[in-house]
């Protein structure tokens, strides 16, 4: 079933295939340090940019309420992990 669909739409396998002719993709580099690749990375941001496809995420605030639950729940935890270690436990 699968190699019917590669044979009928081979542009489906090319699109899934890595491949590899040489050097790395130039767009997969984390950090380019030549001058050139540096100049791709920074027109192809300036691209997305106007693109409007840069989208910074916004962290929601943390309410009060949840910060001071979750510091009741660390404390909790605490006592009864110090309350536990005490005891003598018999195999």
């Amino acid at each position: 079933m699968i190699a019917s669909n590669y044979r009928r739409y081979p542009q489906a396998l090319a699109l899934q295939l890595v491949l590899n002719f040489g050097r790395r993709l130039v767009w997969a580099l984390a950090r380019p340090t030549q001058r050139r690749l540096r100049e791709i990375r920074r027109l192809r941001a300036a691209a997305f940019a106007r693109a409007g496809r840069i989208a910074y995420p916004v962290v929601p605030p943390v309410p009060a309420w949840f910060v001071q639950a979750r510091r009741a729940a660390q404390q909790l935890a605490q006592a009864v992990r110090s309350a536990c270690l005490g005891l003598a436990w018999a195999t």
